[in-house]
């Protein structure tokens, strides 16, 4: 073999070495990465009431999402007299140990229970690092919920929320303690009351009442400051939605914790409340005047402006053609 071609197999060979040596750095820096921010970022609980904590995922200055790796709804505790209670433990693997990091911060009580409010991913895959450190807790959901996992729904979320990170791979656990509505739970000391009003933000969502706390977890039937079910908005039932959140304001807590945003008094559902009813009114309006949905989106966008600050707002349109297709099926 002449030398020259020698030489050059070499100097491919060297170049693969040296690739393949900076794509397993990467790899490892990307992992190691979420191990260090986890500490090094703030992201910190905030205390809501005597026994129950808030992460607030949507508060970017504290919870900047390039360090988290994946999106931070309000991962919350009730820390009860013998364990804790996690409700919506995050979305991915990393984010739930993110989540028992902080715990540790304010008790050592292990977990004994997460209730999942309902399938959207944002809310339950951090299941997974719960599980991995405390495999004897149990994960409450709506049954609905848990058929719709074993239907595939929790490999589309695994794909949709984590599919593109290049380190530790988050891996679906199912809920394994189903619910209907009604149920008054026992755990850590502390009465768990699980609300279902029908078909809402899902098929499936759960609210949940601590009597103790006068607090009530709402999932994702409210949001703030956005459009309420604009990423899967054809999961909802707006009429039902607005249901449920009429139902939540009658409970009359002290406290409400949403799905993403900041805790509040009875003012945060009214506030949901009259958005949606006001977006429903106005496209049943306009349908009945021969309207498109897209002529009826830009209507609503300027008799809505108050609103334009919040997210997603700009995309509108995604829920106003769904609840287009509800009043139409109504009309029928």
């Amino acid at each position: 073999m002449p030398i020259f071609l020698f030489l050059q197999m070499v100097f491919m060979v060297m170049k693969l070495i040296k690739a393949l040596t900076l794509a397993l750095c990467a790899s490892y820096l990307i992992t190691l990465s979420f191990s260090l921010f986890a500490s090094e970022i703030e992201c910190d609980f905030r205390q809501v009431s005597k026994r129950i904590h808030v992460i607030v995922g949507s508060n970017h200055e504290t919870c900047p999402i390039k360090e988290v790796e994946h999106p931070l709804t309000n991962p919350a505790i009730i820390v009860g007299d013998s364990g804790v209670i996690v409700i919506d433990p995050g979305s991915s693997l990393q984010v739930g140990r993110l989540v028992l990091e902080r715990i540790k911060s304010l008790t050592d009580k292990p977990v004994v229970a997460v209730f999942n409010t309902h399938i959207h991913g944002l809310y339950w895959l951090g299941n997974q690092a719960v599980k991995e450190r405390f495999p004897s807790a149990r994960i409450y959901a709506h049954q609905r919920m848990i058929e719709r996992i074993k239907g595939g729904e929790g490999d589309f979320w695994v794909q949709a929320i984590t599919g593109n990170y290049q380190g530790e791979k988050t891996k679906f656990v199912v809920p394994d303690a189903a619910l209907s509505g009604g149920e008054i739970e026992s755990i850590a000391g502390l009465k768990i009351k699980i609300h279902y009003t029908g078909h809402a933000h899902t098929d499936h969502d759960v609210l949940i009442e601590i009597p103790e706390e006068n607090t009530v977890f709402l999932g994702g039937l409210v949001v703030e400051p956005e459009v309420p079910s604009q990423g899967v908005p054809q999961d909802a039932n707006f009429k039902g939605q607005m249901a449920a959140t009429r139902y939540a304001i009658a409970l009359a807590a002290e406290h409400y914790v949403p799905g993403r945003g900041k805790p509040d008094g009875i003012d945060l559902p009214k506030r949901a409340s009259r958005f949606l009813e006001a977006l429903y009114d106005g496209v049943q309006r306009y349908y009945e005047d021969g309207l498109t949905d897209f002529e009826i989106t830009e209507r609503l966008k300027a008799e809505l402006s108050q609103y334009t600050q919040w997210y997603d707002f700009s995309q509108l349109g995604g829920v106003v053609s769904q609840m287009y297709l509800q009043v139409e099926q109504e009309s029928f």
